[in-house]
């Protein structure tokens, strides 16, 4: 479906907390090619899952058009701001 970058994947681990096993990705509609991710614990019925690297990410099967065959990819900027980007 998509790659994971090493830098997504670190700052994904550190951030996931035991409580939560499914990370829910989505596009940020309002900034094109920026990711939006939550955690959850249970994904809805139009859900897909999607397992790399260990890790299990839930996409609403309306959004998954938006990640094949990109890279999600975890970038600090110079202003202490970080995101999430599909490349």
């Amino acid at each position: 479906m998509f790659i994971l970058t090493e830098a997504a994947k670190t700052e994904l681990q550190n951030r996931l907390q035991n409580s939560y096993q499914l990370i829910r990705l989505q596009m940020r509609k309002s900034c094109f090619m920026k990711a939006k991710l939550t955690f959850e614990n249970a994904m809805q019925a139009n859900d897909e899952i999607i397992t790399l690297d260990e890790l299990q990410f839930i996409i609403d099967k309306a959004e998954c058009h938006y990640f094949r065959s990109k890279t999600l990819d975890f970038i600090p900027d110079t202003t202490g701001f970080k995101q999430f980007e599909v490349i």
